[in-house]
């Protein structure tokens, strides 16, 4: 025997075992899956194997690559799925109220558009003042004008932004306190 039909029994073993590794993990050409490249997560279509890896095609930009593992199957072809049991349903009769007036359905209003911090802070001034970067913060949480993200220091940014509002714009709404040290006053229509 030589080596050529070794190896070329060695890859017919080899492809016999990655169709049965298709059947075992329900993964199958065809299928609809998710693959994670990087840190992000790709819909992607199995289009063959190679190599003992996968070859997927992308469903969003269509770019064809290779893979060894998926993170979740979204769909299994129509030919390899289990057929669904289908039993159809009796349509009821329409029965039509007489004589009922028509509710007109009740409209949604969109949310309230969720204020900047910065827009949450000239609101807490409005009420009172002078006021420094965290108590603006913290008011402006207890007001329930701002909801708190995973920033780490919300005060520095808002101390920075009114800096860059008072020091940037033509009519700045903020100016520094003469008062208090380090605290920020709204400017009024007449100031």
């Amino acid at each position: 025997m030589s080596a050529d039909s070794r190896l070329y029994m060695r890859s017919a073993e080899n492809n016999r075992k990655e169709v049965e590794m298709d059947t075992v993990n329900g993964i199958a050409v065809g299928s609809a899956a998710i693959v994670k490249v990087g840190r992000n997560e790709i819909e992607v279509e199995v289009i063959g194997t190679e190599n003992g890896r996968w070859r997927v095609r992308s469903r969003a930009n269509g770019r064809e690559f290779t893979t060894m593992k998926f993170e979740r199957i979204i769909t299994v072809p129509a030919a390899e799925a289990p057929p669904e049991i289908a039993t159809p349903k009796p349509a009821a009769p329409a029965v039509e109220a007489p004589n009922e007036p028509v509710m007109p359905e009740p409209t949604i209003s969109a949310p309230a558009k969720k204020l900047s911090l910065l827009d949450a802070a000239a609101k807490v001034l409005e009420t009172e003042a002078p006021l420094n970067a965290k108590e603006l913060v913290g008011k402006a949480v207890a007001a329930g004008l701002w909801i708190p993200t995973a920033a780490k220091t919300p005060e520095q940014s808002l101390y920075s932004a009114i800096f860059r509002e008072i020091t940037g714009k033509e009519n700045p709404r903020f100016k520094r306190s003469s008062v208090k040290k380090g605290s920020f006053e709204l400017i009024r229509q007449g100031d």
